[in-house]
């Protein structure tokens, strides 16, 4: 490891600390619990899904009308829109005749806001933070990641992140946490310059656009390295980005599918495939048109607040088969994404994926995706304008030779605005201030 003296002494300081802490009792039982958790187990997902459905009609306000019934099934449930969470807050909470919750450590989160309108949630240290401990030890596993070792995240990262920062569960880790790399920033510049490639990494982690960009980071200073695994998240993972990051660090990626309000979720197999981890996160894929359907999701360790039949905005295949070993309900890859969807000229919603993965593919050092009016998308960007420019009139003359006149959206470059921030300071790669229309999104019009 040849870190800068300063960061190198920091580095150690954490692997000291976690080394310490990872033979403490508390940390041998959480341990044990998330162990005997992780190997998949139908039968507890349905004593689950019992439990939740019970609760809710029970103990929640909202599902009220439900009370009483002798046996009750998903389907008797409504669906669940995150307008529903917002403004119904208190009623899904659970709680006796007297309004009393259940005891326990509860805690409140927030989800991002990405289209605007953020939702509080109800959860407990003990439901929410073991699914998620849990969803991450079985693609630990799936991945071969060692049982301690180093992150690096490039993920949608708050202000004020540090730069290294030790995770204990469900694996002790250090994670070096690096913000989208800008080459006009210094700071960030900086940062890359001292630890990529510095020191040997485990996983690497984060959003698409910006494990591509990594990936091209370390392809054109000849950094190598080869990690046990690469998980991304929340956008598109185009064919040119997967080649691309199998090329700079030697592994194929795996796409991770989570919401802020139902947690991790599922994540892909060997074949590009998405499990869903139906123990945990029960899925349905309801038909929306174009061989795609909607996903729908029912948190079953979300008793404190029941998050039941959920719709995420998120477009899938229908689901498949697939003989690679790994359980659940599978569907051949995400299609869309509607919380953020784009609105065209012609007034329909279209999937931003394309677009994401096409800026990722073209290089840009970070960007931001802003709509106000239909059919017109604001790109906004950092970093030297004339390149950014030409991507933009590359991607019009395509979005115009397949759209046409009255169709689909085109880009109109900003580089003088600033980028726009969630209350909780996280900045999404779309920003949708439309109302959205209520039809499914049209997800093919660029090519990867």
């Amino acid at each position: 490891m040849n870190l800068p003296s300063d960061l190198a002494h920091d580095f150690r300081q954490l692997r000291e600390r976690i080394t310490r802490k990872a033979s403490s009792a508390w940390f041998l039982e959480k341990r044990r619990e998330i162990e005997s958790l992780a190997p998949y187990d139908p039968e507890r997902g349905r004593e689950r899904l019992d439990h939740l459905l019970a609760t809710a009609a029970e103990r929640a306000p909202y599902y009220r009308a439900l009370r009483g019934r002798e046996r009750l099934s998903l389907r008797d449930f409504p669906r669940t829109r995150k307008s529903d969470l917002r403004e119904h807050f208190i009623d899904f909470v659970s709680r006796d005749v007297t309004g009393r919750m259940a005891s326990g450590a509860f805690f409140l989160t927030q989800t991002s806001g990405s289209t605007g309108q953020p939702v509080t949630l109800l959860s407990t240290a003990e439901t929410g933070g073991l699914l998620t401990h849990v969803v991450r030890e079985r693609f630990s596993a799936f991945l071969g990641l060692p049982d301690s070792g180093t992150v690096l995240n490039v993920g949608l990262l708050f202000p004020d992140t540090p730069l290294f920062q030790p995770v204990m569960l469900p694996r002790p880790y250090v994670k070096c946490n690096l913000r989208g790399y800008d080459p006009d920033a210094p700071d960030i510049v900086a940062d890359y310059e001292a630890v990529v490639g510095r020191f040997p990494v485990d996983q690497i982690t984060g959003s698409s656009s910006r494990v591509i960009t990594l990936a091209r980071y370390c392809l054109e200073r000849g950094i190598v390295l080869r990690p046990n695994g690469v998980v991304a998240t929340y956008e598109h993972m185009p064919d040119s980005g997967r080649r691309l990051i199998e090329e700079a660090f030697g592994r194929p990626v795996t796409m991770l599918y989570t919401t802020a309000e139902t947690g991790y979720a599922a994540f892909e197999c060997g074949r590009q495939r998405m499990h869903f981890q139906d123990d945990f996160v029960l899925p349905e894929i309801e038909a929306a048109g174009d061989g795609a359907g909607e996903i729908v999701l029912t948190s079953l360790l979300s008793t404190p607040m029941p998050v039941i039949r959920y719709v995420t905005g998120d477009l899938a295949h229908r689901p498949v088969d697939c003989d690679c070993g790994l359980p659940g309900t599978v569907t051949a890859g995400l299609v869309g994404r509607a919380r953020c969807s784009l609105v065209g000229r012609d007034g329909a919603a279209y999937s931003p994926y394309a677009l994401l993965a096409a800026l990722a593919a073209a290089g840009l050092p970070d960007y931001q995706v802003v709509q106000d009016e239909p059919g017109t998308l604001d790109l906004i960007t950092v970093g030297p304008t004339a390149p950014a420019a030409a991507c933009v009139d590359d991607l019009n003359t395509r979005l115009d030779t397949h759209f046409g006149a009255r169709q689909g959206f085109r880009l109109r470059h900003r580089p003088d605005r600033d980028f726009q921030f969630t209350a909780g300071g996280k900045r999404n790669p779309v920003v949708q201030h439309l109302q959205l229309p209520d039809t499914p999104q049209r997800s093919a019009y660029l090519q990867s």
